[in-house]
């Protein structure tokens, strides 16, 4: 497998995700695991967009790259190397499951 999709090849399957982050809303509301709770959001929503009809344009990319954004503002990573939010998701992403 390669292309973006190889980044979740050992991710939870897309409805487990589902679960977990609305699980896991309520403890981002109270501080707890925000960044967790953004980084698997915006994956998740990565990896919808990329099955959708316009996987760039489409109304899930544009959710996938408001929650790419939000993980990054959290990072406060603004330079120019992550001109590509869902880029840098998918990066982050395959670095924090291989530690977990």
């Amino acid at each position: 497998m390669s292309g973006p999709e190889a980044f979740y090849a050992t991710a939870p399957s897309v409805i487990s995700e589902i679960g977990w982050t609305v699980r896991g809303a309520r403890d981002c509301l109270h501080g707890v695991h925000v960044r967790e709770f953004w980084l698997r959001k915006a994956a998740l929503l990565d990896r919808i967009a990329l099955t959708d009809d316009d996987p760039v344009g489409g109304d899930a990319a544009t959710c996938a790259v408001e929650a790419a954004r939000r993980l990054m503002e959290i990072d406060h990573a603004d330079d120019p190397r992550t001109a590509d939010p869902r880029g840098y998701v998918r990066q982050e992403y395959a670095l924090w499951i291989r530690h977990h």
